[in-house]
């Protein structure tokens, strides 16, 4: 047996030493955290008075730029100004502002010039002068941009994320929108009645807003900044992260999940002072943010801790090495000391090296004192005991973590045996190929996919979906998702009334908010003509009968499961003999290889292009393969489903040609 590294004399020593060592070292913490404190809350007054002061000087000019544009509103609703004589108005209103960098009003189709589909005038600045455009100029389909489509379905006004100005690509700009209608009266073919005629928007250059928050200083090296509703910079110190990074792709990039949860914390608070993580700047520092209530941005100032508390280490710093060697000294008169009290322990060494390597069973020699010695000689011996009961309950639960995943494995092989394998089309004379495969992330998943013939046999029902959440929550929700669209299936012809009716059984007691993306067709196989209806999925590709494919840009429509009562609407595709339908979960798009590349729609579809041709099975099997390859060993963190459709010929000549 080998001498122990530390006698009971070193450590009755160390013990006694370091209960003196934490009288002193917590009487001096105790004043460190004081001091630290006040300094804090001094750091926290000055930076909430910072941050406010920036925030209502941004505010104040976001609110003149919505007033402008609500006055602009008013007035276009009363019918004062004829649309095609907007352009001295939108000048004075562009050119009578310093915050103003466009003005624009987006008619409704037929609601501004007769016969235009779109007519949008937009003034803009443009060095010195003013320029002009019409945004709805050769057919220009501003209709799906953010800051037409939101105003105009919510009647709501609207601050948009930045982005690049429609007249200068180069130039970063915010807008805001406001909706307005016809209370006018009547003009020539349009009933005045109230309904939506268009959307005022006015662009504000970001460099407008950002220049006062990088005017902002406290201490040597603090700083404000400046985020938008999605956590995306703003305004921030790196010039690369400014409107390409946001906090929770920092937290994937970096690595670094607490960025994740301050992001979170930013969203749902509306002030408050709080540490930063150190994955931002390289060292610890101090937050204060304030939200604005419109466009609902957060302004936030940093301040480095180093500065903060800079001179209060430096003072304990000297402390602890002046307290530090006083103990030394003390440490060595308590060793000589309790040298004397260890001589009857020699005893137990032996008896506990056996219990050391394991043999549990060997009893300690008998110590019949009272001291500290005996309690200790019975410590020893309860260690023993609960060490036994211990290996013992280890055991037990290692039987049990076996037994659960035994019964995971039996729940993957029930949810996959929930999915159709094949669908046997010869008794149909149908020319038409169809192949899924679903690879779940964890043992089971919440990625689905279906076929199946509906009662005329002569239409064919397919489809994929993606649960929001994964494991068994997931699974149990995708099994029920999965029975009501077969059962409505049945009743209702439209995909889209389909959708309609399963979001409403899906939000009856869904206290975990749970959704499911799902994308649907029904497939006439007498004519190719697929109907297609779409709940927040991805895009299929289309292939067509030369070799060109193309993404299926569909009516869009909200998640399953979010919001009772949501319209959804179908879209007709006819498919050619030889045409293919390609749908998929985004479990191929974001599968990531080591250095966290995102496989990608464009890799995606070269992959696709290059599997023309080639058997709907083959199609699945290859793009599965190629997901796996890609991502060279990389843990899979989401399920992966792929469904090809290739249509040969109508059923008709399908079975003239023996197709």
């Amino acid at each position: 047996m080998h001498a122990p590294s530390k006698s009971l004399a070193v450590r009755l020593a160390l013990v006694t030493v370091l209960t003196v060592a934490a009288i002193f070292f917590s009487t001096s913490g105790l004043l460190y955290y004081m001091v630290r404190g006040i300094m804090l809350d001094h750091a926290e007054e000055q930076a909430r008075e910072l941050t406010h002061a920036t925030a209502s000087r941004i505010e104040s000019s976001l609110n003149e730029v919505a007033g402008s544009a609500r006055t602009l509103a008013s007035s276009l609703a009363t019918g004062a100004h004829p649309p095609e004589d907007l352009r001295p108005l939108l000048e004075s209103v562009t050119g009578g502002s310093d915050e103003i960098q466009g003005t624009a009003v987006s008619w409704e189709p037929g609601a501004g010039v007769p016969g235009r589909e779109a007519f949008g005038p937009f003034v803009y600045e443009e060095g010195d002068s003013l320029r002009y455009m019409d945004l709805g100029a050769d057919n220009g389909d501003y209709f799906t941009r953010d800051w037409y489509q939101i105003p105009a379905l919510t009647g709501h006004d609207f601050w948009a994320e930045p982005f690049a100005s429609a007249a200068d690509p180069d130039r970063l700009i915010t807008t805001f929108s406001t909706p307005f209608g016809h209370t006018g009266p009547d003009t020539e073919g349009v009933s005045n009645t109230g309904a939506l005629a268009g959307v005022v928007t006015l662009d504000v250059e970001l460099p407008r807003l950002t220049d006062r928050v990088d005017e902002v200083e406290i201490l040597d090296s603090g700083f404000a900044f400046l985020l938008s509703p999605r956590t995306r910079f703003i305004t921030w110190p790196d010039r690369d992260w400014i409107m390409r990074e946001s906090l929770f792709s920092l937290a994937e990039t970096l690595e670094a999940p607490e960025l994740r949860e301050l992001g979170r914390e930013l969203q749902r608070s509306d002030e408050g002072f709080t540490r930063l993580p150190e994955a931002l700047i390289d060292e610890p520092a101090r937050l204060y943010h304030v939200r604005l209530p419109d466009p609902d941005w957060v302004v936030g100032v940093v301040i480095p801790e180093r500065e903060l508390f800079g001179d209060v280490l430096r003072v304990m710093h000297w402390v602890l090495i002046i307290g530090s060697t006083g103990f030394l000294v003390l440490l060595g008169a308590i060793i000589a000391i309790s040298r004397g009290i260890t001589r009857p322990l020699k005893g137990l060494v032996s008896s506990a090296g056996e219990i050391a390597r394991g043999n549990l069973d060997r009893p300690l020699p008998p110590i019949r004192s009272q001291d500290e010695v005996g309690e200790l000689a019975r410590s020893f011996d309860e260690m023993r005991l609960s060490l036994k009961d211990y290996i013992n309950d280890l055991t037990a639960t290692t039987a049990a973590k076996e037994r659960i995943e035994s019964e995971l494995k039996i729940a993957r092989n029930i949810q996959m045996s929930f999915l159709p394998r094949r669908l046997d089309l010869s008794r149909m004379r149908a020319g038409v190929e169809l192949h899924a495969d679903l690879r779940p992330a964890r043992e089971v998943g919440g990625d689905l996919y279906d076929f199946f013939t509906l009662d005329d046999e002569r239409r064919l029902f397919f489809a994929v979906g993606d649960v929001s959440d994964k494991g068994v929550p997931a699974a149990l929700f995708m099994a029920v998702t999965r029975t009501l669209v077969k059962g409505i299936a049945e009743q209702e012809p439209d995909p889209g009334r389909i959708l309609a009716r399963v979001n409403n059984e899906l939000c009856l007691h869904n206290e975990n908010a749970m959704f499911v993306t799902y994308l649907c067709g029904i497939l006439d196989l007498d004519t190719g003509v697929v109907t297609l209806a779409n709940a927040g999925h991805n895009p299929p590709l289309h292939r067509h009968a030369d070799g060109s494919r193309e993404w299926l840009r569909l009516p869009p429509g909200l998640v399953l499961g979010a919001m009772e009562d949501m319209d959804y609407a179908s879209q007709q595709v006819r498919l050619a003999p030889g045409e293919e339908l390609l749908l998929y979960t985004d479990g191929v798009t974001e599968a990531t290889d080591p250095q966290q590349a995102l496989f990608g729609e464009d890799r995606l579809g070269t992959l696709y292009d290059a599997l023309a041709g080639r058997p709907a099975r083959d199609q699945v099997d290859a793009i599965m393969q190629s997901v796996e390859d890609f991502a060279e060993g990389t843990p899979q963190a989401d399920d992966i489903t792929v469904l090809a459709l290739r249509y040969r010929a109508p059923a008709g000549e399908a079975d003239a040609t023996g197709a």
